[in-house]
């Protein structure tokens, strides 16, 4: 974050995009066939139903300076 100064808002987007890649994370294979991808995770106990994380395109690599204040909650976020 270094000289940026976030508002309450962009800690709230920031910590909550950050859930959901807790959520998300792979806790254990649904069957052991190989050819089938999928993986339990804890959003589903937590919500009903299959989560679903929409990725954005890396701003990694971007200046901090010339970043919008979304990109730099993005980049925030790929950081973590």
């Amino acid at each position: 974050m270094r000289n940026q100064r976030p508002t309450f808002k962009d800690y709230t987007t920031l910590t909550s995009q950050i859930e959901v890649t807790f959520k998300s994370r792979p806790l254990t294979e649904v069957t052991s066939d190989p050819s089938e991808l999928r993986q339990l995770t804890p959003g589903p106990f937590l919500i009903c139903q299959p989560h679903t994380k929409i990725t954005d395109p890396s701003v990694l690599e971007i200046p901090i300076n010339r970043l919008s204040r979304w990109q730099l909650i993005q980049q925030m976020n790929q950081s973590f």
